[in-house]
């Protein structure tokens, strides 16, 4: 069993351009929103053709544009502190963020797993390529 992530609530993977602008939807998210009726969200992901069971996220309901920067499902609540409107729902690629210690640190991410010793928090001083700098 994987040790667990723990989200600070940062809102980096959330707000990293080059990340959103790269998100799908696998069969599995379609799923969870039809079964939720969360047509609203299924207008935001992108199907490259009828029927298609995977899509590009996010993409505007109303122009079809992508969306550029952040993520429209997130807020920020405070200076340090994001959250997920569709958290329950979330897609899959957002439930496995991060894949790896080198992804969490390219973001900047403050997040850590279980079994990590070293304060998180020191790790992101220690990043070559942090969101804050983007």
């Amino acid at each position: 069993m994987a040790d667990k992530f723990n989200c600070t609530g940062c809102g980096r993977c959330c707000t990293y351009g080059p990340y959103t602008g790269s998100m799908s939807a696998d069969p599995e998210d379609i799923q969870r929103w039809e079964d939720a009726e969360r047509y609203d969200i299924l207008d935001t992901a992108f199907f490259l053709y009828p029927n298609a069971r995977t899509a590009d996220l996010w993409s505007d309901p109303v122009t079809g544009d992508e969306v550029q920067g952040s993520c429209p499902w997130v807020r920020q609540v405070s200076k340090d502190m994001w959250h997920c409107t569709i958290h329950a729902l979330r897609p899959n690629i957002c439930r496995n963020y991060p894949v790896s210690t080198s992804q969490r640190d390219e973001f900047g991410c403050p997040g850590f797993w279980d079994n990590e010793k070293e304060d998180p928090l020191k790790l992101v001083g220690k990043t070559t390529k942090s969101v804050a700098s983007q």
